[in-house]
């Protein structure tokens, strides 16, 4: 769209998809087996990780920004009796990713203001759209630092 302004929103998605990247890219030389493995003295699987940066990237954008119907259990994406298939967690985070970028591409940026309630734990909150943006794109970038250090542990 050469010669249009793009919106807040568009830009706020287009970090979020550098980000994103970014995590793909850090457990791309993974294998399934790496992806299911606990570093010493770590809580999480690389391979959680993704279950769950997929699900709150979902929870995030197409419920909170989106209005998407979407059904969360958290405690299923951590849960380590549950493996991680490596092609399907990818194929995952690439789909939420389209969904997201279908909701941002949109959205005005005036809508960035809304008010939105959220559920953090047991807990009601109320937030801003722009919020949920931006905290999608810090948990992404948290997680990606975490990525780094397991690929490290994982492959030395």
């Amino acid at each position: 769209m050469e010669g249009e302004a793009m919106g807040e929103a568009r830009r706020l998605g287009s970090y979020l998809d550098e980000v994103r990247e970014a995590v793909l890219r850090t457990a791309e030389p993974l294998e399934e087996a790496q992806l299911n493995r606990r570093p010493p003295g770590l809580l999480n699987t690389p391979g959680i990780l993704l279950r769950h940066l997929a699900g709150s990237e979902r929870y995030w954008i197409h419920r909170i920004v989106g209005g998407d119907p979407v059904q969360r259990n958290r405690e299923a994406e951590f849960a380590l009796e549950i493996p991680v298939r490596r092609e399907e967690v990818f194929a995952e985070v690439r789909r939420v990713a389209e969904r997201t970028r279908q909701i941002l591409q949109d959205l005005p940026d005036a809508a960035l203001e809304d008010s939105v309630e959220v559920q953090r734990g047991d807990r009601t909150d109320v937030a801003t759209k722009r919020y949920a943006i931006l905290h999608t794109i810090s948990h992404y970038s948290y997680h990606w630092g975490q990525l780094r250090i397991y690929v490290r542990l994982l492959t030395s």
